[in-house]
């Protein structure tokens, strides 16, 4: 038998083996429930914000499809990229989170709204630079702690890691944007807390944190006594204080948000008033009802049943994202992964608790579903994170933990 038939079967066998084995490792790389849960909750958000925004010129939706649409780009790119590859990369990361945090301070350049320079406004746009340093704080963080491979005990180190992961917050609270300051307080802790950190440092971190916020608003009232103006704490982030202690102070006046977020939830009964029916956002009794108060709107239309929809979404969310940090290769990819968790966690039980007077009110959109392309796009990085983690859990190259 002539040779260059058997090379011609044995070279299509080859490629029908390459080919194969492409196909698995492709599907190896695919997190099908992170996926599902996120285009459903996409979805979901979508169907939201277009009922709220319906009738209101203010907003735009093809902008909020934009976001979608960039973000879907973005994300397919850090899925293929490897993650590992920032592992080294961690003051970089710092310096660019602190130039995107300090940026709005610039004169000229910062916007004020609501009490808070957290805006700039660059050819004729409006962008939220500390959205874009969420990620890269997850990022920075987990290639600092990652060093330490799961333990953390001296406390010098510990000090050192949680005086450098406290930079973009305190730089954060210069705006002062309180919000995002906790965001990223919280996504220190949890990175810290994931990385083996002595637990016995990190009860002390939460206590002395309490024992200076306490502190800081005594001091507060002090100087604000005899210097007769607005010191540390500005005047409206005293209300949200009140307000969150005492629901009922002020129905009028300071409590007034917090009252109409409540109307709304509490009207839309077991199954809601129906798509499009959302009175409080059409005769605009609700504040910012597209953005930090989006779950009134939702619950209004499609009730408790359609509310705990969204939560058991967000649930499944975060057990998927999770199971990823389990599974990564490394302690980078399982603190990447871990922070990604904790900043949802703590979007969707801020938010949503905030609509209920269980937390205090603070501008936190609510992930995948508020309006806005800026933290949309933040929140597909970090979804494109996630899918890297995944995709390169089983490259045996990488260190293991």
């Amino acid at each position: 038998m002539p040779i260059s038939p058997l090379l011609k079967q044995q070279n299509a066998g080859s490629r029908e083996i390459n080919a194969a084995s492409l196909g698995r490792r492709v599907l190896a790389s695919i997190n099908f429930p992170l996926l599902f849960v996120t285009a459903a909750l996409l979805a979901y958000g979508l169907l939201i914000v277009y009922s709220a925004i319906l009738d209101n010129p203010d907003y735009a939706f093809s902008r909020q499809l934009t976001g979608v649409g960039i973000g879907l780009v973005i994300m397919g790119a850090l899925w293929a990229f490897d993650y590992q590859k920032l592992s080294t990369f961690a003051f970089p990361l710092l310096i660019v989170s602190m130039f995107l945090v300090l940026l709005p301070l610039v004169p000229g350049l910062g916007v004020n709204i609501n009490g808070a320079t957290n805006w700039i406004s660059l050819f004729g746009l409006r962008l939220q630079p500390s959205e874009f340093a969420k990620p890269l704080m997850i990022l920075f963080g987990a290639a600092l702690v990652g060093k330490y491979r799961g333990h953390i005990n001296d406390g010098r180190e510990y000090f050192l890691a949680l005086g450098l992961l406290m930079l973009p917050v305190i730089g954060v609270m210069l705006q002062p944007d309180m919000g995002t300051a906790l965001v990223f307080l919280v996504v220190a802790m949890v990175v810290l807390f994931a990385g083996g950190a002595n637990r016995k440092w990190l009860i002390l971190t939460i206590v002395g944190m309490i024992a200076a916020l306490i502190f800081i608003i005594a001091l507060d009232g002090f100087l604000d006594n005899v210097l007769g103006v607005d010191t540390l704490i500005k005047e409206y982030q005293k209300n949200r204080i009140l307000v969150f202690l005492n629901n009922d102070i002020d129905p009028t006046g300071i409590s007034y948000n917090l009252r109409q977020s409540k109307i709304a939830i509490g009207s839309g009964g077991l199954f809601g008033e129906g798509f499009g029916n959302a009175s409080q956002a059409e005769l605009n009794f609700l504040p910012e009802y597209a953005t930090d108060f989006i779950f009134c709107v939702l619950a209004q239309q499609f009730g408790f049943v359609g509310s705990v929809a969204l939560i058991a979404l967000y649930i499944l969310l975060f057990f998927v994202s999770l199971t990823i940090a389990f599974a990564a290769r490394d302690s980078f990819g399982t603190l990447i992964a871990a922070g990604v968790t904790g900043m949802w966690v703590f979007h969707v039980f801020q938010n949503i608790g905030m609509t209920m007077g269980m937390m205090p009110i603070t501008g936190i959109p609510l992930p995948f579903v508020s309006y806005g392309s800026s933290f949309m796009l933040v929140n597909f990085v970090c979804l494109g994170l996630l899918c890297s983690v995944w995709a390169h859990r089983d490259n045996k190259t990488r260190k293991k933990v």
